[in-house]
C-alpha cells in the first residue's frame, strides 16, 4: 500500500528499484531514494500552503487536517530522525527541545493563524519521538524480507498506534496502554521480541520544564518465563507480598504489576502454562486493573500494559479445562501470529541467505562473510531444503554456529523425506504401524516445539515421544 502511495505522490520522480515492502539491510532505512524524494515534496507542498494560508486564504477544517498531517511529517524527518543517535546503546538522547519549539512554531504558527495541533507541542513532541522509538525497535529486531515478517512488522505497529495514525494522536495514546496483547506462535518465532518491540514502544510523556521524559522506558519492560517457576513464585513476582505473608517471605516485596508504573510492560511468557488460581486473579488485573499483594487486603492498581505470549493451542486448552475462557477473552482483544520460519522459506528462496547473512553478522561480523559462506556451501550439499526447522530462528542460529566451530550441523531429529512425501507413503499405506507412530511423532514434536508438549497432546509418554522421534536417524551432509 505505502509504495502505491509513494507512486501517486512522486509520480515520474519515483525510483523504482525500490522493493515493495521496507526491511533491514546495511544501508540505512533514511538513505533511500523514494523517502528523501517524499520528504523534498512535502516540505515543498506544505510551504506553498503556509504561503497561501499567510495571504489570506482561509482553509477547511479538513484541508487543514491535511495540512496537519503534512507539518508532522515534515518535523518527524527533519527535526527528531536526526535527533535520536544512541538508541543502538538502547539509551535515548538528550532531546533538543527548543530546536523543536522553534520549528513546531515556524510551521504550526502560520501568521496569526492557529493550525489543530498548535496547542499540543509537548505531546506532538512526545509523540513524534515515540514513532522513532517504535521504528528502531521493530525495523532493526524483526527480521526478515518475506511477506510474512512484513505482515508482522505492520501488525506490531498498529499494536503500537493502531490503524489509524490521527485516532492515536488525537486521543488513543492516552490509553493504549489498557489494550493487552496476545502473541501466538511456534517456539524460536521470536515471540519475546515483538513483545518488546510493543513494550518499549510506549507513549512517554516530555515534560518542557525540565526537559525530560516521564521515565525512561528501557528499565519498565518485565518478562517472565511462566514455565520456568513455581505458581507460588510467579503469584509472589507478578504481585508481591508482605512481610511474613508465608513461610520464607521474610521482607515485604514489591511486584511487578506494581513497580513497572504507567509506562511499563509485564510480559508472561508461556501463558498458556499459567496455574488456573493465577489465572483468576489476572483475571480481576485486567478487567478492572485492581489487585492485591499477598497477605495484605489493600488495593493496589496495575496501571501499565500486559502482554502475553504462547506456543500452546488456547482453544484446544480451554476444552479440556486447562484455560479459563474468561480470562482467554480478556486477553485475545489484540492478536498477532509469529510466522515460522519454514513460511518465511516457503514465501522467499532467497530468505536462507539473507538470513543466514544476519546471524553471521551478529555472531561475528569479522568473520560474517567467510561464515555465511560455509553455511551456505553446507545448506547446497546437504538434504536439508525441505527440513521444517522445528526450532525456527532459534534453532537457525544454532545451525550457524554448529557451522562455525564443527562445519556441519546434524538437526536433534530429521528425516529427508519431505511431508507430502509422508502422506503418499500414508495413502499408499507402505508404512508399518511403528514406522507411522514415529512420523506422526515426529509431526507432533515439530509443531509443539517440546517432546512433553508433543507427549501431553497424542497422550503419550514424553520418553515414549523422544524414543520415536529418535528413529528418524539425522541426514548427514550431503547424503
Amino acid at each position: 500500500e505505502r509504495v502505491d502511495l509513494e507512486k501517486e505522490a512522486l509520480g515520474n520522480q519515483f525510483d523504482k528499484s525500490t522493493r515493495p515492502f521496507w526491511s533491514w539491510s546495511l544501508v540505512d532505512e533514511f538513505d533511500r531514494p523514494n523517502v528523501q524524494l517524499l520528504t523534498n515534496r512535502v516540505e515543498e507542498l506544505a510551504t506553498e500552503l503556509r504561503r497561501r494560508i499567510k495571504d489570506g486564504v482561509i482553509p477547511s477544517s479538513e484541508e487543514f487536517e491535511l495540512y496537519d498531517d503534512l507539518a508532522h511529517y515534515v518535523l518527524y524527518y527533519r527535526h527528531i530522525v536526526d535527533q535520536i543517535v544512541d538508541l543502538g546503546q538502547q539509551t535515548i538522547s538528550k532531546p533538543n527541545w527548543p530546536r523543536f519549539r522553534d520549528e513546531f512554531e515556524h510551521w504550526f504558527l502560520i501568521g496569526k493563524v492557529k493550525s489543530p495541533s498548535y496547542a499540543k507541542a509537548v505531546h506532538v513532541f512526545s509523540y513524534l519521538y515515540q514513532l522513532k522509538r517504535a521504528f528502531f525497535h521493530i525495523f532493526h529486531y524483526v527480521i526478515g524480507r518475506t511477506w510474512p515478517i512484513a505482515k508482522l512488522r505492520a501488525r506490531i505497529f498498529e499494536s503500537i498506534f493502531s490503524h489509524d495514525l490521527r485516532n492515536y494522536r488525537s486521543a488513543l495514546y492516552r490509553n493504549m496502554n489498557e489494550v493487552t496483547t496476545l502473541i501466538v506462535g511456534q517456539s524460536g518465532t521470536g515471540k519475546e521480541l515483538v513483545a518488546r518491540a510493543i513494550g518499549l514502544s510506549q507513549y512517554l510523556p516530555f515534560h518542557a520544564k525540565t526537559e525530560k521524559f516521564a521515565e525512561s522506558d528501557l528499565e519498565k519492560f518485565v518478562a517472565l518465563n511462566l514455565s520456568a517457576f513455581s505458581s507460588s513464585i510467579i503469584e509472589s513476582e507478578l504481585f508481591g507480598h508482605e512481610k511474613g505473608s508465608y513461610t520464607g517471605a521474610e521482607s515485604k516485596r514489591i511486584g511487578w504489576l506494581e513497580s513497572v508504573g504507567r509506562y511499563g510492560t509485564v510480559f508472561l511468557d508461556e501463558v498458556g502454562d499459567l496455574d488456573l488460581a493465577i489465572q483468576v486473579k489476572l483475571l480481576r488485573v485486567l478487567q478492572n486493573r485492581q489487585f492485591q499483594r499477598i497477605g495484605e487486603s489493600k488495593t493496589r492498581s496495575f496501571h501499565g500494559k500486559f502482554i502475553a505470549a504462547t506456543n500452546r493451542d488456547l482453544k484446544t486448552e480451554m476444552q479440556s479445562g486447562e484455560f479459563r475462557e474468561d480470562f482467554y477473552y480478556r486477553i485475545c482483544s489484540d492478536v498477532i501470529q509469529t510466522p515460522s520460519l519454514r513460511s518465511q522459506l516457503n514465501d522467499s528462496v532467497e530468505e536462507f541467505e539473507f538470513l543466514v547473512d544476519f546471524l553471521a553478522r551478529r555472531i561475528s561480523p569479522e568473520i560474517a562473510d567467510g561464515l555465511k559462506a560455509d553455511v551456505l556451501n553446507w545448506y547446497e550439499q546437504s538434504s536439508m531444503h525441505d527440513y521444517d526447522w522445528p526450532g525456527n530462528m532459534r534453532e537457525l542460529e544454532q545451525c550457524v554456529r554448529n557451522i562455525m566451530i564443527h562445519n556441519e550441523y546434524h538437526p536433534t531429529i530429521y528425516h529427508p523425506s519431505s511431508r507430502q512425501s509422508f502422506e503418499k507413503q500414508l495413502s499408499s499405506v507402505q508404512l508399518t504401524a511403528e514406522q507411522l507412530l514415529s512420523h506422526y511423532c515426529l509431526l507432533a514434536y515439530q509443531k509443539f516445539g517440546s517432546y512433553e508438549k508433543a507427549a501431553t497432546a497424542l497422550g503419550l509418554d514424553r520418553r515414549t515421544v523422544r524414543a520415536k522421534c529418535q528413529l528418524q536417524k539425522p541426514a548427514s551432509p550431503g547424503e
